[in-house]
C-alpha cells in the first residue's frame, strides 16, 4: 500500500527573497548557459542547492558539502523557514506546451514512503543511467533533504483525489518561469488534507518523472536502514492523476554528435533494410511545424524525420511492416515496449542506420522536446543528426508499467517541469 502523508514543507520567507529571484528548473534540463544566469540571479537561487557548482572560496569543501552548508546557513538566517502544519501542497501550472495548446494541470506535493520495485506500490516506466544516480545520492547524504519531487501518476478518472484536498487549501503564492508557465501553489492541512493523502493507499503510483531521484532514495534509505536510522524512508513527490486534463506528454527529440554519418545515398541504402522513406525533402530545416505534421495522427507503423543538416536534407521514413517489431520481441522484449516508436528509434532505426547501439548512446545524444530549439540548433551545426518522432502516451506509460517493463531512457517528456524551490522536505 501507499503512504502518503502531508508534512511541515521548508520554503522561501517571501520577506527576504522575491520567489522569481530563487526558483529555478530541475537540475536535469538545465543548459550550462541557464545554470550560469541561475546561479548569478540571486545568492539564494535553489540551482546552488539542487544543482551545486564547486565552490571557489573553500577549495577543499566538495561541491555537495557545500550545498549542504548553505541549506543550513539559509535556514539560520531565516531565508528558509518552516510551515507550522503539515501540509499537501496544491500546485496547478498553466502553461503552452511545445505544441503551442495552452493548458493547466493540477498535481500536489506529498511526502511518499520509499517503496523497493518488487513491492510494485511505485511502478517506474524508464531506465536509469548510473552516473545522475550518483550525483543524486552524494546530494542526499550531505544535505540530508529532498530539494525536489519525484513525479508520480495515480488513477482518478473522477478527480477526487484533488476535490478533496482543494476544499482545504489556502492562497496561492504564484511565479512564471522561463517559458511562461504560471505556477501556483497553495497549501492545504488538516482533515481533508489527510483524507486526501490516505486516499492514495490503494491505488498504484507509476513514477512519470525522477527516476533517477527514487532510485537514489531507495539507495540511501538503505544506508541509513543499516545504521539504524529511519529518517530516510521517505522522499518528496508530486502526484498527478492520469486523467487530469492538463497531463501530457510531449517527445524528447534525438540529436547526435559524434557519430559518423554515411552520405546520403548511403542512408538510403540501410533504411531500405526496415524502413520506407515517405518523403526525401531539400532545404528542410526551416520550418519544424511542416514536419511535425508529418509525424501525428493515427499511423499504423512508426513515422520518423531523419535530418541530416550536412545534406541539408530530411528524409520521413516509417516502418515497412511488423517484422523488426517481432524481432525484439524474439529477443526478449515485451511486446509492449517493443512496439513503441521510441524502441523502434534505438533498437532499429539508430541500430541500422547510423550504427549507434541502444546501450551505447550516453553521451552522443542530447534531447530536445521543442522542435524549434532542435532545429535551430542543427541550422547552427551543433549536431550531425537529427531524429524526430512523435510522443508516446499516458495510455503506453500504463500499459508497459502494468507490464512490469521500462521503456528506453527519456522516452517521455512531461511539460511543464516542476519548478525546484517551491518547497523542500528535509528529512529529520
Amino acid at each position: 500500500m501507499a503512504d502518503v502523508r502531508p508534512f511541515r514543507g521548508l520554503r522561501y520567507n517571501a520577506q527576504r527573497v522575491a520567489l522569481s529571484d530563487v526558483v529555478c528548473p530541475p537540475y536535469d534540463v538545465i543548459s550550462p548557459d541557464e545554470a550560469r544566469r541561475y546561479r548569478t540571479r540571486s545568492h539564494y537561487n535553489a540551482i546552488l542547492l539542487d544543482m551545486p557548482a564547486a565552490n571557489d572560496e573553500s577549495p577543499g569543501q566538495d561541491r555537495y558539502s557545500h550545498a549542504a552548508a548553505e541549506f543550513v546557513r539559509w535556514q539560520s538566517e531565516g531565508v528558509l523557514m518552516r510551515d507550522e502544519s503539515p501540509s499537501l501542497y496544491l500546485l496547478e501550472q498553466q502553461f503552452r506546451g511545445p505544441d503551442g495548446v495552452s493548458r493547466t494541470r493540477r498535481g500536489f506535493i506529498g511526502r511518499l514512503r520509499v517503496e523497493e520495485a518488487a513491492s510494485r506500490v511505485v511502478i517506474p516506466h524508464e531506465h536509469t543511467n548510473p552516473g545522475p544516480r550518483r550525483d543524486r545520492l552524494d546530494l542526499l547524504r550531505t544535505t540530508r533533504a529532498n530539494l525536489s519531487q519525484v513525479f508520480l501518476l495515480y488513477p482518478d478518472d473522477e478527480h477526487l483525489v484533488w476535490r478533496t484536498v482543494e476544499q482545504a487549501a489556502g492562497p496561492a503564492v504564484s511565479v512564471h518561469d522561463a517559458d511562461g508557465t504560471l505556477h501556483s501553489l497553495r497549501s492545504a492541512s488538516g482533515p481533508q488534507a489527510e483524507k486526501a493523502a490516505a486516499s492514495l493507499a490503494d491505488r498504484s503510483l507509476i513514477i512519470a518523472d525522477g527516476h533517477h531521484r527514487y532510485a537514489s532514495a531507495l539507495a540511501y534509505r538503505e544506508e541509513r536502514r543499516a545504521a539504524g536510522d529511519h529518517s530516510a524512508d521517505w522522499c518528496m513527490a508530486y502526484f498527478c492523476g492520469m486523467d487530469d486534463p492538463g497531463l501530457t506528454i510531449f517527445a524528447a527529440h534525438r540529436l547526435l554528435k559524434g557519430i559518423d554519418v554515411p552520405p546520403l545515398d548511403e542512408v538510403r541504402r540501410r533504411l531500405a533494410g526496415s524502413f520506407t522513406i515517405v518523403a526525401d525533402i531539400p532545404d528542410a530545416l526551416d520550418d519544424p511545424p511542416a514536419m511535425m505534421s508529418r509525424l501525428t495522427g493515427n499511423q499504423t507503423y512508426p513515422h520518423f524525420a531523419v535530418v541530416l543538416p550536412a545534406e541539408r536534407r530530411t528524409l520521413i521514413v516509417r516502418l515497412r511492416d511488423n517484422a523488426p517489431v517481432e524481432r525484439l520481441v524474439a529477443g526478449g522484449l515485451a511486446p509492449a515496449v517493443a512496439s513503441l516508436p521510441v524502441t523502434v528509434l534505438h533498437h532499429v532505426l539508430l541500430r541500422e542506420v547510423f550504427h549507434v547501439e541502444p546501450g551505447a548512446s550516453e553521451g552522443l545524444i542530447d534531447y530536445y522536446p521543442r522542435p524549434d530549439d532542435a532545429f535551430a540548433s542543427l541550422r547552427a551545426g551543433d549536431h550531425k543528426l537529427g531524429v524526430f518522432l512523435s510522443a508516446s502516451t499516458v495510455d503506453d506509460v500504463s500499459r508497459v508499467a502494468a507490464a512490469g517493463e521500462v521503456m528506453p531512457q527519456k522516452a517521455t517528456y512531461f511539460f511543464p517541469k516542476l519548478l525546484t524551490g517551491l518547497v523542500f522536505d528535509p528529512l529529520d
